[in-house]
Parts: structure tokens; C-alpha cells; sequence
């Protein structure tokens, strides 16, 4: 299903809600420094959606897409290169030389953040607009990776709890880190692996965040942290992940490895 962000507005304009909350988050955070680049990566990513949707129809064919928003793709490696801490302002150096091959390489390889950070920054209005319009994208070359999305291949970046309403158990979900969209994950299951037998599946919860906790699996040692929404309503999971990084660092000190990268890169 596309991502709920969508549902009453444009991606560009949920861009602009994810903007707005990150402003909001950092007043007075320890956390200020990420959610203050996070904000400005969500506007300068909301013009491109912008850009999208003003453009000619998509296909879901990246090479045949990109020489239509392209230009637009401008602002964000400006961003990066001025705003981004120093290892993605090498990348935007890096990128500056080799950029349309780059980003289909990555596009058509394993579509995830850990392994190219600007290329998800890049792409991600792209992958967005085609899940919020209905258009397939092309799948990536290679088998299908465990708990890839449906919409597009991209990874799982953030899990979230949601009322299901009644007396049903909470809804656990995952967001994808590319097009948005978000899929149901059993209540009992690693996002990673898939991974199903209890004792290999560990939360970690600090009083300090009372609505994170990490989903670990000893199986495959990789976490995804979950946001509870019912805890505060008006949270948006990946953007809130971000006052929260000291479990990430807690979690990776433990010897388990993020999924996908959050927008602070851990």
C-alpha cells in the first residue's frame, strides 16, 4: 500500500510535512544537527517531486525517465555538497564526475542507502512519485533481496506501530526507503531475514524513548528500530528515528547492523 503521507496530499507536499516536522524536532534537541539537514534534504527533495509532477507521464524505466527531471536533481547534490557532513560532501565531489551512470547503476543494483547515500537522496522523489501514482518500477537486476519491497525493491528503513482500531492488537509496519510505500510485517518476524522462531528475535526499549525500541534477529544480526504511533499521533517515523540515535550507536555496539541507514546515515 503507498505510504499514508500520500493519502491527503502530494509527495511534494509530504515532503514538505516531513520538513516541518524535523524543524520542529530539533528546537531545543540533542539531536538538532541531523534533524536541521533533514529538513533542508526534505525541501529541496519536495521541489523535485514538484518538478515530477509538473513533467512529462513516467514509465518506471529510470533510463528512460531521468533526462525528463534530471536538472531538477540539481538542488539536492547543491544541498548535499553544502549542508551534508564531510563524507557525503566527498560523495557530491564523486558524484559530480561519474552522476547519470552512477545513479543507474544503483538503481539497477540493490536500490539501498548503505550502499550509496546520495543516490537514495537523489532518487527517492522519483521512487516516491511513481508508488503515489501507480506506476511499477522496474524491478533491480539479480534475485529479489529478503524483505524488499513489493513497489519498487527498496529496503524496509523504519518500522512503526499503528492502531488497528478495536481490540486488535496494534498493526506493525514497514516503511520503504525509496518509494515510501508502506507493507504489513507479522507481529513475530524479522524485517530483514524473515526469521520466525521467538528466541532469536530480541527488543531493546530505554525508558529515556518510550515509543523506539529496536527489533533485533540474532540470526542475521541486523535491527530496524519501530516507532509507535500510538504513543504520539503526530510523529512520522522516519523523520522522529532521528531523535533517537543513541540507540542506533547502542544497538551497533551490541554487534547488529541497521537494515537500511537512516537519514543520519546510521
Amino acid at each position: 500500500m503507498a505510504s499514508w503521507l500520500h493519502r491527503d496530499a502530494s509527495v511534494a507536499d509530504a515532503f514538505q510535512r516531513r520538513a516541518a516536522r524535523a524543524t520542529s524536532l530539533a528546537e531545543g534537541s540533542i539531536n538538532a544537527a541531523p534533524l536541521e539537514f533533514a529538513a533542508g534534504l526534505y525541501r529541496v527533495q519536495g521541489k523535485v517531486a514538484a518538478r515530477l509532477a509538473a513533467g512529462a507521464a513516467l514509465t518506471g524505466s529510470l533510463e528512460d525517465d531521468l533526462a525528463g527531471f534530471r536538472a531538477a536533481l540539481a538542488d539536492i547534490v547543491r544541498y548535499a555538497g553544502a549542508s551534508g557532513p564531510p563524507g557525503l560532501r566527498a560523495e557530491v565531489d564523486a558524484f559530480r564526475s561519474d552522476g547519470d551512470e552512477r545513479l543507474l547503476e544503483w538503481w539497477r543494483g540493490s536500490r539501498a542507502g548503505r550502499t550509496d547515500y546520495l543516490a537514495r537522496a537523489l532518487l527517492r522523489p522519483y521512487g516516491e512519485t511513481l508508488a503515489a501514482t501507480g506506476i511499477t518500477a522496474e524491478p533491480p537486476s539479480g534475485p529479489a533481496t529478503a524483505g524488499a519491497c513489493r513497489r519498487c525493491g527498496g529496503p524496509p528503513w523504519i518500522g512503526y506501530r499503528r492502531s488497528a482500531g478495536g481490540d486488535e492488537a496494534a498493526q506493525r509496519l514497514l516503511g520503504c526507503a525509496i518509494c515510501g510505500s508502506e507493507r504489513h510485517l507479522d507481529r513475530i518476524a524479522c524485517a530483514g531475514c524473515g526469521q520466525t522462531e521467538p528466541t532469536k528475535l530480541a527488543v531493546f526499549q530505554s525508558e529515556r524513548h518510550a515509543a523506539v525500541r529496536i527489533e533485533a534477529c540474532d540470526a542475521c544480526q541486523r535491527y530496524i528500530k519501530s516507532i509507535d504511533l500510538t504513543v504520539d499521533g503526530r510523529a512520522i517515523p522516519e523523520v522522529d528515528d532521528l531523535c533517537s540515535l543513541s540507540l542506533d550507536l547502542w544497538a551497533v555496539e551490541q554487534g547488529y547492523e541497521r537494515l537500511e541507514p537512516s537519514l543520519a546515515g546510521v
